[in-house]
């Protein structure tokens, strides 16, 4: 048998070459360790000769001078030793001896290095093996692979491709097991010539882009950009790519400037053909030699059917039409982010006393999957079609999820309004963990929670944590029934169909009327000409004093009005009070107009169950409404007209509603894209919504584990404040989400404190001087 010596045999590709060797039965196989002496040629030619190695393999990453200075080593004392016969460098990409205008690859310099030591061995047989662009990373994380993710030209999960120049340079691949494959097969042959290849498939950045979109079942969003852009680092950052970049920096100490440069120099690499082995002369290929012996290697077509067919798409309800009309690309900041944190207890249930808060990581990321497995919405995404789930095909797959979307974060000093401070979007549904202050925080999209989802997760979370599946089950849950959870839309739950057929577009137009008529509206004054919005979020939470909240909740019950209604009265002309204060001429408007959220939940066909797939989803829905708050109104008769709204029972009195619905909202669209897109907005009346009483949903205590405090908030790129109210342990809070550019913490902090006094002032509550 041949003894083979694999330099950095452990490694990602070295392990996959010892194995393919193993697997010939042909060879003997020996690891040089990461204790042997690469500064040492004689050390280097004693070890190979007391082995009575004939081939060396190295495969080193050659990305710094140490490694360059090992290889060149090696190549010496391989030279030197009288039984070292052959020797394979680590090449295993393209060819490297060519100036910057084929590949501007800075690294290619410990390649030529090689090169010029291994033309003046005397003894040595050795070559070049080219496998290209590995294939693997365009299937990540969905197939097997021993390569960590990069994201190069395609970003199926974020539904975007980045191509250079015109998309029609072509890329020569071969995916890692194969190049290993093939690697070992070279052996076999009596002579080599100086180049080898194993590339499978040669495709144009377009052909990819379209079997990408062939496999997936939708169009992306295909960009083109210079050239130039990646030649000098300034290309557009994949939104992958940005994850990556801050879950591993131990691998990218220099950040995403780091990942960008090493990016753009091999996607430059493929634009200017260094990668198109159809320019490449005088070369054996492998996958033709050996063609009739050798079991055929993975084509591109087929792997990327393989990794991404799985996926399964739901057109957007009603709701979610606005949702995606506003979304941004991952890495964003945007409009209606949801944000949601929670700070906990932990009680020993032990003899061994008290877990430390890193010690509670696993558990907390065991929750996160086990919930994810039983509401699998939570992996979906959202590009522009639809939403999109892929079923995990192995526990590698659940694995990758939980890198990208469950998060440590050991900084002491953070705490959860530092994640929501820089609040940007993300692929899917993210939790963070703080440990030292055993803070989570939960960031995503609309499109995937609303405000009682967002309550119900963390119930459901907790639950999790109390009544644990072991993680190893819930890793091998990998058959594709969870699909059966995935939540249908409130398209499918509702009567939707308009009788007759225009109905609906009459209703929906009759329905927002009332807010093309404003003549005086009600807003806050903010500074003009407007100030660009900050890419930063910001809130102000109030929380009343148990005693106040008492107070307010027993005058609200003897009155016979709701506490949402009464608040919403309070909001209205705290608001309207504040117009008058600090605009000019105290101009002080009479009409409010909102939009007032319901939760169509309580709508469904009865078999929804408190379990159900809709209670971690978004299914609420938006009415119009316009207060009168015209001069002498009393703060009750508001707060009734207000209990009547939030009281209806829609679609008894008017079955029509739900037709009206949909028309409604996509009559909206064009000015919420607008905003989004950057357009400035004159709309400064806050958005008003009310979660009710938390304790309803989320309990304080399970098992082990408390729930000491909770948030709730979403993003705002606009002049206007997103205004929760909430009750929690026996306290309501008030909680008002805004854009700094626009306000000042003192003045959101005056708005909150204002709604309280009007409120209090206006049930007749005498806690009012406590405050």
């Amino acid at each position: 048998m041949t003894i083979v010596a694999v330099a950095g045999g452990s490694g990602d590709l070295g392990r996959l070459i010892t194995d393919s060797l193993l697997k010939t039965g042909k060879h003997e196989v020996y690891i040089t360790s990461r204790k042997t002496d690469y500064s040492s040629e004689d050390a280097l030619v004693e070890q190979l000769t007391e082995r009575n190695v004939r081939v060396v393999i190295c495969t080193f990453i050659m990305d710094c001078d140490s490694a360059s200075d090992a290889q060149l080593c090696l190549i010496r004392a391989a030279d030197r030793c009288p039984c070292v016969e052959r020797f394979i460098p680590s090449e295993f990409n393209v060819e490297y001896d060519v100036g910057d205008d084929i590949l501007p690859y800075p690294e290619k310099r410990f390649h030529v290095a090689a090169r010029r030591a291994l033309e003046k061995t005397t003894t040595l047989e050795y070559a070049y093996i080219y496998p290209g662009m590995f294939m693997d990373y365009f299937g990540l994380p969905h197939v097997p692979s021993s390569l960590r993710p990069l994201c190069f030209f395609v970003d199926p999960e974020n539904g975007l491709a980045v191509l250079p120049g015109n998309g029609e340079a072509r890329m020569s691949m071969t995916f890692t097991t194969d190049a290993a494959r093939y690697v070992a097969l070279a052996l076999e042959l009596d002579k080599w010539p100086r180049v080898m290849t194993t590339a499978s498939s040669t495709v144009s950045l377009n052909e990819l882009v379209a079997l990408f979109e062939k496999s997936l079942g939708r169009k992306l969003q295909v960009r083109y950009q210079p050239v130039e852009k990646l030649l000098k680092h300034e290309a557009f950052d994949l939104p992958t790519n940005v994850g990556i970049a801050s879950r591993f920096p131990d691998r990218f100490p220099g950040g995403l400037e780091q990942l960008r440069g090493l990016i753009a120099d091999l996607e430059a690499g493929v634009a200017l053909g260094g990668f198109d082995f159809g320019k490449l002369g005088g070369h054996l290929d492998l996958v033709e030699a050996f063609q009739e012996t050798a079991p055929a290697p993975r084509l591109i077509e087929d792997m990327v059917e393989e990794a991404w067919k799985d996926s399964r798409e739901q057109p957007y309800g009603f709701q979610e039409v606005l949702y995606n009309a506003i979304s941004v690309t991952p890495g964003s900041p945007g409009l209606f982010l949801i944000g949601s944190s929670v700070t906990f207890s932990h009680t020993a249930s032990s003899p061994l006393g008290e877990l430390s808060p890193d010690a509670l990581a696993p558990l907390l990321r065991n929750a996160w999957l086990q919930v994810r497995q039983q509401y699998p919405a939570l992996a979906a995404h959202n590009p522009l079609e639809g939403k999109t789930y892929t079923s995990p095909s192995s526990p590698a797959d659940l694995e990758a999820w939980l890198a990208a979307t469950f998060i440590v974060i050991p900084d002491k000093n953070k705490t959860w309004h530092d994640l929501w401070k820089t609040l940007v979007k993300t692929a899917h549904m993210t939790m963070y963990y703080l440990p030292q202050t055993r803070q989570l925080f939960l960031q995503g999209e609309h499109h995937t929670l609303d405000g009682r989802g967002l309550m119900n997760f963390w119930d459901r979370f907790f639950r999790a944590l109390a009544s644990p599946t072991p993680t190893h089950s819930l890793l091998h849950r990998t058959d594709g029934s969870e699909v059966t959870r995935l939540p249908p839309r409130s398209d499918d739950l509702l009567n939707t169909t308009s009788h007759p057929p225009n109905h609906g577009e009459q209703r929906a137009a009759k329905l927002l009327a009332p807010l093309a008529a404003l003549t005086a509206p009600i807003s806050l004054p903010v500074r003009t000409p407007l100030p660009a919005p900050s890419p930063h979020n910001a809130a102000r939470t109030l929380h009343a004093p148990a005693a106040t909240t008492a107070a307010i909740r027993a005058a609200c019950k003897a009155q016979r009005l709701s506490v949402t209604a009464a608040w919403h009265a309070a909001a209205v002309l705290a608001t309207q009070a504040i117009q008058a204060k600090r605009s000019a001429g105290n101009v002080r408007g009479t009409q409010f107009a909102c939009f007032g959220n319901f939760d169509l939940r309580r709508y469904f066909p009865s078999d929804e169950d408190d379990d159900a797939p809709s209670a971690l989803s978004n299914h609420h829905g938006v009415l119009p409404y316009v207060v009168d708050a015209s001069p002498g109104r009393a703060f009750s008769a508001m707060a009734r007209e207000l209990g009547a709204f939030y009281g209806q029972d829609l679609g008894r009195g008017d079955g029509a509603v739900w037709s009206a619905l949909g028309p409604m909202v996509r009559r909206m669209v064009p000015a919420f894209a607008a905003l989004a897109a950057g357009a400035p907005s004159e709309e400064t009346t806050p958005a008003l919504s009310s979660l009710g009483v938390v304790d309803e949903f989320v309990k304080s205590r399970y098992g082990a584990w408390g729930v000491e405090e909770v948030w709730f908030g979403d993003t705002v790129t606009g002049p206007w404040l997103e205004h929760f109210m909430w009750a929690w342990r026996g306290r309501l809070v008030l909680n008002s989400c805004y854009n700094p550019a626009f306000y000042s913490p003192e003045e959101v902090e005056e708005f909150n404190k204002t709604v309280l006094e009007v409120l209090l002032d206006g049930l007749g509550v005498a806690e009012r001087g406590k405050l």
